[in-house]
């Protein structure tokens, strides 16, 4: 298994992105123990992206925040867009990044971000890249914290096994393909009408896109 610098990009600014941080973070732990080098970006802006990219040049960037059909945004800053005009988050895209990922494996563990942004970025380069074409929905229960958060785990497990299985050693074909099990199987395992729901819905969104073949 080959080591590579990982660039993980989240921030906790409500219940959605705060369950992903937890498990991000749970995620850059065993990243790290594997050897990969680990960047963990809370609070990111354009600029300290930027630097990021330039200095740790990471194979693998996983961003988790709030997706529209051309964007990512963390926190109130747009990250990653295609300049235009994003329907689904009603906003004007200035700043244009794409190339920025070229070369690189991306996940971009959000809502809608598959429909034409992933795209924009296997345009520019990227080596492969994965996302979902409409909103990633979740159960949870807002009356415990988030680690007891049996409701909402098996969809962020789900949401971040393409990352996990690429630092274990997986080709992106073989890692998408974890993915779309591990939703079949909590599908499966679950008793609750709307989760099954919910983990089938996101499952067939679910965009994959480049060399299948890549590794970290």
């Amino acid at each position: 298994m080959n080591v590579a610098t990982v660039l993980m990009i989240a921030n906790p600014s409500d219940t959605a992105t705060r369950i992903g941080h937890y498990y991000m973070r749970l995620f850059a732990e065993h990243a790290a123990k594997l050897g990969h080098t680990v960047i963990f970006q809370k609070t990111p802006t354009l600029q300290a992206l930027y630097k990021a990219i330039t200095t740790y040049d990471p194979k693998l960037v996983v961003a988790n925040g709030h997706g529209g059909f051309k964007s990512l945004s963390v926190g109130s800053n747009v990250l990653i867009g295609i300049r235009s005009y994003d329907e689904a988050t009603q906003r004007k895209i200035d700043n244009q990044n794409p190339e920025w990922f070229r070369g690189r494996i991306v996940i971009l563990a959000t809502c809608n971000a598959g429909r034409e942004l992933a795209q924009g970025l296997i345009n520019y380069g990227a080596e492969a890249v994965m996302g979902f074409r409409e909103p990633f929905i979740f159960m949870s229960d807002d009356t415990v914290e988030v680690h007891r958060d049996m409701a909402a785990k098996p969809f962020f497990l789900s949401l971040l096994q393409p990352a996990l299985q690429l630092v274990n050693g997986a080709s992106f074909g073989q890692a998408i393909q974890a993915t779309n099990d591990a939703f079949t199987h909590y599908y499966e395992e679950s008793t609750d009408k709307d989760s099954r729901k919910y983990l089938l819905f996101d499952r067939e969104n679910l965009v994959a896109m480049g060399n299948f073949s890549v590794r970290l």
